[in-house]
């Protein structure tokens, strides 16, 4: 299971567990999350790329900053993406998040594949968590 979706975390806004063997895999794991959020992933087409770098003191700080990247790039490019290739690397101190993500403008994709328009991702039950199969993140995105 890469995500799940929790009903019982956030009434008005949506909530999800994302799961991964490590941290470039819960990274994705967690974009792709926010991203069916937004809109059907499998109807997408990879027309639009982008190579991301963030850097971060935590590992949550540096997920935070990863899915509201995404959320930005959706309202400032009209893009929503759906492939996702992560790398995590662990610095002396820091955290550094390469990716390589790929997408459909917003204006190119039909009205039966957007979903719900994702304003931010909050601060609510934000955590990652290390578990005996990798890692866990539970996020609730306001919509």
């Amino acid at each position: 299971m890469k995500y799940r979706f929790l009903e019982e975390i956030a009434l008005a806004d949506t909530a999800f567990e994302a799961f991964g063997r490590n941290e470039s895999e819960l990274f994705g794991n967690a974009a792709l999350a926010v991203s069916e959020t937004m809109a059907e992933t499998k109807k997408l087409k990879p027309k639009e790329k982008r190579e991301i770098e963030l850097k971060s003191d935590t590992l949550e700080l540096l997920l935070h900053s990863w899915l509201s990247e995404l959320v930005y790039l959706k309202d400032v490019e009209e893009t929503i993406f759906s492939r996702f290739k992560v790398k995590i690397i662990k610095e002396k101190k820091r955290f550094k998040l390469n990716a390589q993500i790929a997408g459909q403008r917003i204006s190119e994709i039909g009205p039966d594949v957007i979903k719900t328009d994702v304003k931010a991702v909050t601060w609510h039950e934000f955590r990652i968590e290390k578990t005996k199969k990798g890692f866990t993140a539970r996020v609730v995105l306001d919509v």
